[in-house]
Order: C-alpha cells, then structure tokens, then sequence
C-alpha cells in the first residue's frame, strides 16, 4: 500500500502495468491522504519497481513551503518490503540531498482496514 498528499498521482497503478491484478484506491477517513493498495505479481513486477514507481508519482520532500501539508507514506507487510523501501528512501536522499519525509509503516500497526474510505 502507498499513500501521498499533494498532487499525488494514483493513476499509474490503476492504468494497465505489467504484473499489476488488482488496486483499490481510497483515502484515509479525515485526511487529504489518498492510497492505493496494490495487488501484484511478484513473477511479473518486482516490489523495488512499485516503490521507484511511486517515488516517481510524487514529490517526498517537505515541498517549497513550510505551509505545504505534504504526507508520503509506504505500508509494508513484509520484512522484505520495509527493507527495499527503507534502501530507496535512503538513496534518494542521497541523490537529491533533501530531507525524504516518506513514513515506512507497517499495515498491521500503522492502518487497519475501518481507516481505508473508498473512493471508487
């Protein structure tokens, strides 16, 4: 699952992308957080292509403004996941030099399924 605010672009995961079965678009109840959960083939796509995919689908940093209410956020479920994602967080840092605000959650801790408000 992956979460963002500000110009957080879903449509991606919910165009036909290879390896890709199924995604749930929703928003977390009172909050600008829009998430999709993502459903995929690990034999067609691997989790490391869905994180660069949603890095790429925003902007993790705090923004130009201190005003800009900016929220990332990736939802693991296994070890394997909090590592890669952990790995890309890390890196981009490095590559851009700027404060990644990205939060790595696990889904069980971090949002239960009551929180999850379809949109479509």
């Amino acid at each position: 699952m992956f979460g963002a605010s500000e110009f957080f672009s879903q449509e991606a995961f919910i165009s036909v992308f290879r390896g890709i079965d199924h995604v749930r678009v929703g928003r977390l109840k009172g909050s600008n957080i829009e998430v999709v959960e993502v459903w995929f083939n690990p034999w067609k796509v691997s989790y490391n292509e869905l994180i660069e995919l949603f890095f790429d689908l925003h902007d993790p940093t705090m923004g130009g403004s201190q005003d800009c209410k900016n929220q990332s956020f990736v939802f693991f479920t296994t070890i394997h996941q909090l590592r890669v994602a952990k790995q890309k967080k890390l890196g981009l840092k490095d590559e851009i030099n700027k404060d990644i605000i990205t939060e790595i959650i696990p889904v069980c801790g971090g949002l239960n399924v009551g929180e999850l408000k379809l949109i479509s």
